[in-house]
């Protein structure tokens, strides 16, 4: 079991329990597989962690509030949007609350009292609102989220008072207009309108038989392959420890990593380290995959990232210095030596060991030919150890 800060989201969906008494089972799977594929791309998109479902209920975990509240905007936008595209009984609404601190997660359940009061103010809130806790208002940027108080709540179960705030909906917005004017969803990249035909379509492709059609057995042999690969690496619990960029650059989703990415550091800040890394972990992603990235790009970001604290960036850089590769061995050295930092010296030694310097020339003619056609060398250590010279320099006090 462990304990760490989070936002916790629940979503539950109007009238959801009334309307099973009346349709059948299958009526009832397909609102929520609908309700899935309306939701789940925007969780993702911003980085959410589904813990659980509960029915039609969400639990989802956020690392900061900005983001958590800018997705739970999107979600709205784009039920709204659906709404207006369908007939009213096919319309999907829903509440949302949230609340920040700290939570137990233990056996793929999270716990803790900012579950409780979540689901404390979920109860509160109207269908297409989004209510949520002081914490999170004093955690978030306003500049990005536009929210007014609603004062101080008596809530059931709880003791005292809760002083509480939602997100402001538009002041322009009108019938058909988005309700949140698209502060959150003009965030995610590439997500399709939700169309009617386009989104039966995709619940069909779900609902069909495994092994009907070569795509389908290709669909299928791919998720084997990813499970296989989870299951020999921890399975699910170390999967869920990666960040949700991370996650999608392994499985080669590099549109809803950049997204991730960008999520993030609408959080954390445009150098933040860990959104450096990311994008340098992302752009070498796509340099081995032939999709338009390049390791010089990438190890930019790594320099940066550990020039900013992030030690994930400066193991990378020294992962690269023995590429097989010699201009990515010279790239990372000269990264490394560019992040500035104390932990670059003892990756930049062992560069400069695994490639000592050149011998003397033996006489003119030698030197001569090492200067038309070089000396067979990749220079990679010749980086490094100039790299060492700059550090020893930087830091020469500290080192002593």
């Amino acid at each position: 079991m462990r304990t760490e800060s989070q936002v916790v989201m629940l979503t539950d969906m109007k009238g959801f329990t009334a309307a099973t008494s009346r349709q059948t089972r299958q009526e009832n799977a397909r609102m929520l597989a609908l309700h899935d594929a309306l939701l789940m791309p925007v969780i993702e998109a911003f980085g959410g962690r589904r813990v659980k479902s509960i029915g039609d209920a969400y639990l989802v975990l956020f690392p900061a509030p900005t983001g958590a509240l800018l997705c739970a905007a999107a979600i709205q936008d784009r039920l709204a949007d659906h709404a207006r595209r369908v007939v009213e009984g096919d319309r999907i609404e829903v509440r949302i609350a949230l609340a920040m601190g700290e939570v137990r997660l233990d056996g793929g359940d999270v716990f803790g009292e900012a579950v409780n009061l979540a689901a404390r103010i979920e109860g509160q809130a109207e269908p297409g609102e989004i209510w949520f806790s002081e914490a999170l208002y004093w955690a978030l940027d306003r500049a990005r989220v536009p929210v007014e108080e609603l004062g101080w709540r008596p809530l059931d179960g709880l003791k005292e008072e809760v002083r509480l705030f939602r997100v402001l909906k538009a002041a322009t917005a009108t019938a058909g207009d988005l309700p949140y004017a698209g502060i959150g969803l003009d965030l995610v990249a590439g997500l399709a309108p939700p169309e009617p035909e386009r989104l039966q379509q995709a619940l069909a492709r779900r609902r069909a038989p495994a092994g009907r059609g070569r795509g389908r057995v290709a669909v299928a042999a791919k998720g084997l392959v990813v499970l296989a690969v989870l299951a020999a690496a921890g399975a699910g619990t170390w999967w869920l420890t990666l960040p949700a960029a991370e996650r999608a650059v392994r499985l080669g989703r590099y549109e809803a990593a950049r997204v991730a990415i960008e999520a993030l550091a609408l959080e954390r800040g445009q150098e933040d380290p860990q959104v450096l890394f990311l994008r340098g972990r992302l752009e070498l992603a796509r340099a081995d995959a032939g999709a338009g990235g390049t390791p010089r790009t990438a190890y930019h970001h790594w320099s940066r990232a550990g020039a900013a604290g992030s030690r994930e960036a400066v193991a990378a850089l020294a992962r690269e210095g023995h590429a097989p590769e010699c201009q990515r061995r010279r790239l990372a050295a000269r990264a490394l030596a560019d992040s500035r930092v104390r932990e670059a010296l003892a990756p930049l030694e062992a560069l400069a060991e695994a490639e000592p310097p050149a011998p003397e020339p033996d006489g003119a003619l030698e030197r001569v030919r090492r200067a038309v056609v070089g000396d067979g060398r990749c220079g990679a250590g010749d980086i490094a150890r100039q790299g060492i010279a700059e550090l020893e320099a930087l830091h020469r006090g500290a080192l002593r």
